[in-house]
């Protein structure tokens, strides 16, 4: 049985000032499942998610949640059912467990169990210890552990996330996603969340959705997303090489139909007795390195460790072999190219 409409978007458009950030003519999100909302800066990922929160207006069109339609009057109540985590922990200044008891009081829950609820909630995520703690001494991990305890301790039917984990060392991010994970499980909430990470998006949604100028470009269970993108767009911006037939040698040209190839980095490797390739340069970021090769005419994206990369003493200009997983590739027909 599928699982009712947690939320929908059913001819969305959405101006800010003179410029049209939004549009989307369908988008479903069924309760108990988590959507990752992907896509480059300025393609309208934040728009979205504040909009989905009914915490941005529409200019035309209908957002529905729980099968309710967001008019005016229902706004309140409906906001009420849900909770929205920021960039920013946006913590009011007041001590940590009166953060999480002023928000149960605003969702009217009782006196005699705001205690209780909160001091669960601040255990769950591992900060009870900082109950009486200020904001303004907390770690950044700190003070989105709490901000994570204040979502979930209203108990909302969805959970609005917004890249919540920005900003945090490479450690604390890997265990509050961790964290984030189980929770989603365990609670069963519905969640949306904006992220630039792909392996957040693999590791917390069900289906992921790429938004690009404003416009939904795929929707699709993550790891199909990940795995065979529907357009070059997409594919470019998963970050896979995307070349015409005729700028590759043979070997890797023949291995698929269609007029443009895509060619992710899991799929270049190094290997000796491989085809020739120029290095053009060599990046990293977050631990991971990637280097850009030339062969032929074009240039691909090779996925290798910042250690290999160091211990190959790898630099432009150095020439390597590489080998080219066909079972990897996708590609396109020529009206796309």
């Amino acid at each position: 049985m599928t699982a009712a409409r947690a939320l929908g978007f059913e001819d969305v458009r959405v101006r800010r000032g003179r410029r049209e950030v939004l549009r989307v003519p369908e988008l479903s999100v069924h309760e108990g499942e988590t959507v990752a909302v992907l896509g480059p800066n300025g393609a309208g990922k934040s728009s979205l998610l504040l909009t989905a929160a009914l915490l941005l207006p529409v200019t035309s069109g209908t957002v529905s949640l729980f099968g309710e339609p967001a008019r005016p009057r229902e706004l309140v109540k409906l906001r009420r059912q849900t909770s929205t985590v920021f960039q920013e922990p946006a913590l009011l200044d007041m001590n940590v467990r009166r953060n999480l008891e002023t928000a149960l009081s605003l969702h009217g829950v009782r006196r005699g169990e705001r205690r209780e609820r909160s001091e669960a909630w601040l255990g769950r995520l591992g900060v009870a210890h900082l109950a009486a703690a200020m904001p303004h001494t907390l770690s950044g991990g700190e003070a989105r552990r709490v901000s994570l305890a204040r979502a979930f301790a209203i108990r909302p039917r969805m959970l609005f996330l917004d890249e919540p984990f920005s900003a945090l060392d490479v450690e604390t991010r890997a265990e509050l996603v961790g964290d984030l994970r189980a929770l989603l499980r365990d609670e069963g909430t519905t969640a949306l969340l904006v992220t630039h990470d792909h392996s957040e998006a693999q590791l917390l949604a069900d289906r992921s959705l790429v938004l690009l100028e404003g416009a939904p470009a795929q929707l699709a269970p993550t790891a199909d997303l990940l795995e065979a993108p529907e357009s070059p767009e997409v594919a470019a911006f998963l970050g896979y090489s995307v070349v015409p037939r005729r700028d590759l040698p043979a070997p890797i040209a023949e291995a698929l139909g269609g007029a443009l190839i895509g060619v992710p980095p899991a799929a270049v490797r190094l290997a000796d007795g491989g085809a020739t390739a120029e290095v053009t340069a060599v990046q990293g970021a977050h631990g991971q390195g990637r280097l850009l090769l030339r062969i032929g005419n074009a240039t691909l994206a090779a996925a290798l460790s910042v250690t290999e990369i160091g211990a190959r003493e790898l630099h432009p200009g150095a020439r390597v072999e590489i080998e080219v997983d066909p079972g990897l590739l996708v590609s396109w027909p020529s009206e796309q190219a």
